[in-house]
């Protein structure tokens, strides 16, 4: 394979961030399908793209190369760095340069990535638009892109290849090796399985854990099994959720590897949650998911999939009932 067939991928953030930008990735994926392709940014979730065959290598956003590149400097970012410093020189095996980021930020401009040796560089910043998720968004400017170079095969229905795009298929070792770690059963055809995660990286996006003990009550009674989940965000939670008992056929998972907690959900079949990364990752994993948000973060990260969101100024103000119906919903294919 030539040396000029590489990509190299910038998605920096969490779990989440790295989810939005999962069906643009996806369109990469598909549309250079002879290119080994890079992803920069956090190993322990890129490693989830990787397993996915999306891409080939995760590199990290902190090695001492990417801050000679994205360091801040002005002197950078207006094309002042030399391409001989050996720090910067290791791009020269890249002939394509590609990046998703929330909002405008300051990057090395295009006139600096042809000094690299890069023919095509595109970085796309999220700008708000009404009903338009952040997914969206990058797709739909990736696709622009990828014809743009004349990488895109034929005229494809363009909401079926979102679909398709959006979807996070891990190896069936991977989501074995989670079910057997985590001591659960493999689901038979027709069995179902309910994922809750009360947390998130900010508070104010977290419903009430109150409430989502009463789901888990409610989805005992109904001889629903289930995992109740919690990350490195919400640790704060952990001590009130030590003592609680939980239904029979429910389980307690806490600070899972990202492996871990995608082989779950990918063998999950239902998944209740807030706005955050989990919630993102239930979605790419395929599972029915009920998402909370409060209204002034949608739509910009509205997950894809299968996915229902109930929406409020403040989650304290959303009720159980109205979660329950929802999920009732979902637990009966409606």
């Amino acid at each position: 394979m030539s040396a000029k067939e590489q990509a190299i991928l910038f998605r920096i953030g969490g779990l989440g961030d790295l989810l939005v930008a999962l069906p643009a990735i996806s369109l990469v994926r598909w549309g250079l399908p002879r290119f080994l392709l890079s992803l920069v940014g956090r190993p322990e979730y890129g490693a989830l793209l990787k397993w996915a065959g999306l891409v080939d290598e995760v590199l990290s956003f902190e090695d001492a190369r990417m801050t000679a590149v994205f360091g801040g400097s002005k002197e950078v970012a207006s094309g002042g760095k030399s391409a001989a410093d050996p720090l910067v020189s290791w791009l020269k095996k890249y002939s394509l340069a590609m990046g998703w980021l929330n909002r405008p930020g300051q990057w090395p401009s295009r006139e600096w990535w042809q000094k690299q040796g890069m023919s095509q560089a595109d970085f796309t910043a999220y700008e708000s638009e009404p009903d338009v998720p952040m997914s969206w968004f990058f797709f739909d400017r990736t696709r622009d892109f990828l014809e743009k170079i004349g990488t895109m095969a034929g005229p494809a229905a363009f909401d079926l290849l979102f679909d398709k795009c959006a979807r996070l298929t891990l190896p069936s070792g991977l989501r074995k090796k989670a079910v057997a770690d985590l001591d659960l059963r493999e689901l038979k055809p027709g069995q179902r399985r309910l994922v809750v995660h009360p947390g998130s990286g900010g508070r104010a996006k977290r419903w009430p854990l109150t409430n989502f003990i009463e789901v888990i009550r409610r989805s005992g009674q109904l001889g629903l099994p289930g995992v109740l989940v919690t990350g490195h965000a919400e640790t704060d939670l952990e001590a009130e959720i030590e003592g609680l008992r939980l239904p029979d056929g429910w389980s307690k998972a806490a600070r899972l590897p990202a492996e871990t907690l995608a082989g779950l959900l990918s063998e999950s079949t239902h998944y209740l949650g807030n706005d955050s990364g989990p919630t993102h990752l239930a979605a790419a994993c395929g599972a029915s998911v009920l998402a909370l948000f409060r209204e002034d973060n949608l739509p910009a990260w509205r997950p894809f999939g299968k996915t229902r969101v109930l929406a409020g100024p403040a989650l304290a103000g959303i009720d159980v009932e109205p979660v329950w119906r929802v999920l009732q919903d979902l637990l009966a294919g409606r």
